[in-house]
């Protein structure tokens, strides 16, 4: 008998959360068999930073599994220890508590790792968030002005933040939000430069995100040519809300602040796209932003 007191032990250990475990799946099964279906006809559109959203949502749930783990850890090694301890005819007691001591150390270490790692990411991704939370609400005077604004825009193996479809042509717009130095003299902290290839920050040169955006405007070119039978040419733009933006040489990539979006509303050259256009290649790009239907998902009827 006394060698089930570890045993014991661990069971009563897991209990709470083999209990909760069995709880949610009860509810998932319940909430499978309900004859209920969403009331929403309309095809959904993806809102500013959904895919960070989501990533930061996966993160959370990693960073509850370690906290949980961290939490059995000890548990689980003391009920190991304390079997060892109960068969101590057959085992070295201080070999098996070095062994078990040292193995616990390195797992919290390693879970520590993990859970800084995470609080990095989660940080990061929101700030990225934020960014393109703070650029679509920017971007609204374009709406007023007749143009559409679509967010999040899935390709193969990358996403575009924002599209605008608005009468000065078609834009596709990576944002970039980046915390500025704080050395006390404002105006120099908040001014980044641009020649076309690098956004030079006070304190950071970022020489990726220009060629990032030309490819990404390239790919919606031809999405958009192919699918609407028009020759439409997407303009590459980085968005950096918060900044104060200085082009030193001209570009193919414009770097703004993306309260300055009034340009979007008047072509460079020729004529405004129409309404009729604008809408034919805003349909196209709306397809790539989608919601999954809440009733085909979750299969309800």
């Amino acid at each position: 008998m006394q060698t089930l007191v570890p045993f014991a032990i661990i069971v009563l250990s897991l209990l709470p959360l083999l209990l909760l475990a069995g709880a949610v799946w009860v509810w998932r099964l319940v909430q499978r068999r309900r004859k209920r279906r969403s009331p929403l006809t309309t095809d959904l559109l993806r809102p500013p930073g959904y895919g960070l959203s989501e990533r930061i949502d996966d993160l959370r749930l990693d960073l509850d599994s370690y906290a949980v783990a961290a939490l059995i850890a000890p548990l689980v090694f003391l009920a190991t220890y304390l079997l060892q301890e109960r068969l101590g005819h057959q085992f070295n007691l201080a070999t098996t508590g070095v062994m078990v001591g040292s193995a616990l150390i390195l797992s919290l270490a390693f879970i520590t790792q993990r859970v800084i790692r995470l609080l990095g990411l989660i940080r990061s991704h929101r700030e990225g968030r934020d960014g393109e939370w703070a650029t679509a609400q920017l971007l609204e005077p374009v709406i007023a002005g007749g143009g559409r604004v679509l967010h999040d825009i899935q390709a193969p193996g990358f996403n575009i933040d924002h599209v605008v479809i608005a009468p000065g042509g078609v834009f596709a717009i990576e944002t970039k939000h980046r915390l500025k130095p704080t050395t006390g003299d404002g105006k120099a902290d908040a001014k980044v430069n641009f020649d076309g290839k690098a956004l030079r920050f006070p304190d950071w040169t970022d020489t990726s995100t220009a060629d990032q955006a030309t490819a990404q405007a390239r790919w919606l070119s031809e999405r958009l040519t192919r699918a609407t039978g028009l020759p439409v040419k997407a303009r590459p733009i980085i968005a950096l809300p918060g900044w104060y933006v200085t082009l030193t040489e001209r570009s193919e990539v414009l770097a703004i602040n993306p309260k300055a979006c009034s340009f979007m509303l008047k072509p460079f050259t020729g004529e405004p796209l129409a309404p009729d256009t604008i809408r034919r290649i805003a349909y196209q790009v709306e397809q790539l932003c989608r919601l999954p239907d809440p009733n085909r998902t979750t299969g309800k009827q």
